[in-house]
């Protein structure tokens, strides 16, 4: 499945959180279980606030920011699960959150539906409707609703992305808050997939439950159901604008090939949207490498630039792809 049981046992605990003062229990958490890390004097967490009025269980999010509140508003970055889904939960941001509160940044991390309780396109809906619903409450968390971004994992990076790219239609705007824009000005997204028809092929002929995942999500075949796809496809809806990207994907990942990151890749270097591709040789789906301090730099960087520019600024590459080995244990 995309995000094994392998990856919740270690890159849960371990993706995008820099240092490692996590706690070792964490590797034994369950999928709806918080992650048991010691909590930042300098962090303060909202957990479970309802983004939909009346909402499901997982229409929640856990908003961490900085402790003593800020002098003004800070930047803010959404976080989104993977679990090919399925499953996962808000929970796995967690150590992402303290890292990057740490740096001045508040981070919402965004339960949304899962495949089992509403298909495509209702993990979506959720997503920018808690997108709105944190730009209508800016004031109240010293939020700067002008400087917002995602990150994702797996599944969870597919949801960034899609976000990302349909920044500027309303044809999924629903619900509450629609007097707030859905849109970001930066995403971030590790080794998600993209192209799910290709997806699907891919996975139906190497006999791999990524199949699975992408009819259950889709509700069918998307050989059959290709309107479907299509419109699950962040590529579709590049022709706007869109933020700038960040996508990292291992070499030798055989649950989301890393071609995947690469059709992205030249169709936002194709629209001149700025993007960055690292490649990580040796790389599976998920793994130490994708927290190594060079990463996490990489990762710290972009979003500075991004969310939080001066007039000293280098700038987002236009179109760059870099490369990296991931380091042996």
């Amino acid at each position: 499945m995309i995000f094994s049981h392998t990856f919740r046992r270690f890159a849960l605990l371990t993706l995008l959180a820099g240092t490692a003062q996590t706690s070792s229990r964490a590797q034994d958490v369950g999928a709806d279980t918080p992650i048991n890390l010691p909590i930042p004097a300098s962090v303060r967490i909202f957990p479970n606030l309802a983004y939909v009025e009346p909402g499901g269980p997982r229409q929640k999010l856990d908003l961490y920011i900085p402790f003593p509140v800020a002098a003004k508003p800070v930047p803010l970055i959404a976080y989104f699960h993977g679990g090919g889904w399925q499953k996962g939960s808000k929970a796995d941001g967690r150590a992402f959150a303290f890292r990057m509160v740490a740096q001045g940044y508040a981070v919402a991390c965004i339960g949304y539906r899962l495949s089992s309780d509403a298909q495509f396109p209702a993990q979506l809906e959720d997503c920018k409707v808690a997108v709105r619903w944190l730009r209508d409450n800016a004031v109240r968390y010293r939020l700067d609703p002008s400087h917002f971004g995602a990150v994702g994992v797996s599944a969870g990076g597919y949801l960034a992305a899609l976000l990302g790219a349909t920044g500027s239609t309303h044809l999924y705007d629903s619900g509450e808050h629609l007097g707030q824009s859905s849109n970001l000005q930066a995403v971030c997204e590790f080794f998600g997939p993209i192209d799910l028809l290709k997806l699907f092929e891919y996975a139906d002929e190497a006999q791999t439950p990524q199949a699975d995942e992408v009819a259950k999500l889709l509700g069918g075949d998307p050989r059959v159901m290709q309107e479907q796809a299509r419109a699950a496809n962040p590529i579709t809806y590049l022709e706007g604008d869109a933020p700038p990207y960040l996508l990292v994907h291992g070499t030798n990942d055989t649950v989301v090939p890393p071609e995947q990151s690469r059709l992205l890749y030249d169709t936002l270097a194709k629209r001149r949207i700025p993007v960055h591709l690292h490649l990580i040789h040796e790389a599976g789906h998920t793994g130490p490498a994708f927290v190594a301090p060079e990463i996490n730099a990489m990762v710290d960087g972009f979003f500075s630039d991004a969310l939080k520019p001066t007039p000293q600024s280098q700038g987002l590459a236009k179109a760059i792809v870099t490369e990296s080995t991931a380091r042996k244990n």
